[in-house]
């Protein structure tokens, strides 16, 4: 954000590069569960031991979408393919700007990186519970921008929505 207001930049294949400080990853697998994350302890990180979406903050002039995707691959060891952009998010304990997009992915089996990611669960949309301001899965509340990311796709589309016909954020947003 610039001056109060998003910045595009059009790349020479005229996509889209939007601008952020860090970008995350609603990453769906082909049985249409999404991949939740439980933070490492880290007393250096504000949201040290939270429930996340893959994810971090960018580096250099890296674009929003090339962020998600290095982060859930250093977390995760999935390299997800991009199908939307879903908005932007900023946390409430921090000023910065985090792009939100919707990946997908085939391969279910994790390669974590212990320093950043303690647990990992693939989660079916009926098995959140909801609370206020907030979803339970299990033992463990889900909040935050975290929350609102996923409750803002649960609003938008259907979970149980075939993403097979969704284009990559370069081509098409949703």
């Amino acid at each position: 954000m610039i001056n109060g207001r998003r910045e595009y930049i059009f790349s020479s294949q005229n996509k889209i590069i939007l601008t952020c400080d860090a970008a995350v990853v609603l990453l769906l697998n082909c049985e249409n569960k999404f991949l939740l994350i439980k933070r490492s302890t880290n007393p250096n990180d504000p949201w040290s031991g939270n429930m996340a979406l893959p994810g971090g903050h960018r580096e250099g002039n890296e674009d929003c979408e090339t962020t998600a995707k290095r982060e859930c691959k250093e977390e995760t060891g999935i390299e997800p393919e991009i199908i939307a952009f879903l908005g932007y998010y900023s946390p409430h304990n921090a000023n910065i700007t985090v792009a939100a997009f919707l990946g997908r992915t085939c391969f279910s089996k994790i390669k974590r990186d212990k320093k950043e990611v303690a647990k990992y669960f693939w989660v079916s949309f009926s098995e959140l519970k909801k609370g206020e301001e907030c979803f339970y899965y299990k033992k463990y509340r889900i909040w935050g921008m975290t929350y609102r990311i996923i409750r803002d796709y649960m609003e938008k589309f259907s979970p149980a929505t075939d993403t097979s016909s969704f284009r990559s954020v370069g081509h098409s947003s949703l």
